[in-house]
């Protein structure tokens, strides 16, 4: 497992951000759907959806203005995993591709080897974005507020203050497993450590309750203890299932 590099998304001093944002949650699709977990994000890319790109894009913006102010109309944090690469040897030609995503040689090989990479100038080291995390500061993601069972937790908490909502975390299914594994890990990592310094108590999330049970897993794996399974409507009538967690940190 490569050490991980945890940084601050930016809008305007990592203008790459947002698309990497976008493309890393498209690569997670084919993976989810072949994995039998359509259910999670459906089976189209979300950068069709053009409110996407406006909502990550958003997202970045309010993260440098609460990061540098302290304040904004949503206070928010997003971070991007990355790890450090050889740019003679991993160049735009290089086989960074999951092999459970197009042929190499294919055209959507060909665009999806254009990953995110960045040349930190005062060391001349070239670092490749694997994942992504946003955080909210005292407040939910709206789909947690509505369910009727989980009000007890969420007004409770809210009432209380002092913590934080994991409200995404994605890997960019693009780059050799290899290389991005663990950088969930990392960046749940790096949200404690944020929770921590602003004297945070608890942190929260939710996940997707269906396919094999590998994300409940995965999250209890992490520290995480579940607190509440729910339903919420998707835009077909179907309901989306979820359970909500949370961490003690202090």
């Amino acid at each position: 497992m490569p050490p991980f590099y945890i940084r601050d998304a930016g809008a305007s001093s990592h203008a790459q951000d947002a698309q990497f944002i976008v493309d890393a949650f498209d690569s997670a699709i084919p993976h989810l759907t072949a994995a039998g977990s359509a259910g999670q994000w459906g089976s189209e890319p979300l950068s069709r959806n053009p409110n996407f790109h406006t909502v990550i894009r958003d997202a970045l913006l309010q993260s440098e203005k609460f990061r540098d102010t302290g304040l904004g109309e949503e206070r928010v944090r997003v971070f991007v995993a990355e790890v450090e690469v050889d740019s003679t040897v991993d160049g735009p030609s290089a086989a960074t591709l999951d092999d459970n995503l197009e042929s190499e040689n294919s055209p959507e090989a060909v665009d999806r080897l254009q990953l995110a990479r960045r040349l930190h100038q005062e060391s001349g080291k070239t670092f490749l974005s694997v994942g992504a995390a946003k955080l909210r500061d005292d407040s939910f993601a709206n789909h947690v507020l509505y369910p009727d069972n989980l009000r007890t937790h969420t007004d409770a908490a809210t009432k209380a203050g002092s913590f934080v909502f994991l409200d995404f975390l994605v890997a960019d299914h693009r780059v050799l497993g290899e290389r991005r594994k663990g950088a969930g890990g990392a960046l749940i990592d790096r949200v404690k450590q944020y929770a921590m310094q602003h004297g945070k108590r608890t942190i929260w999330v939710d996940c997707w309750a269906g396919g094999s049970g590998r994300l409940v897993q995965y999250y209890q794996d992490m520290g995480f203890t579940l607190v509440e399974k729910f339903e919420v409507p998707r835009r077909d009538s179907t309901m989306w299932q979820g359970n909500l967690f949370r961490m003690d940190v202090a």
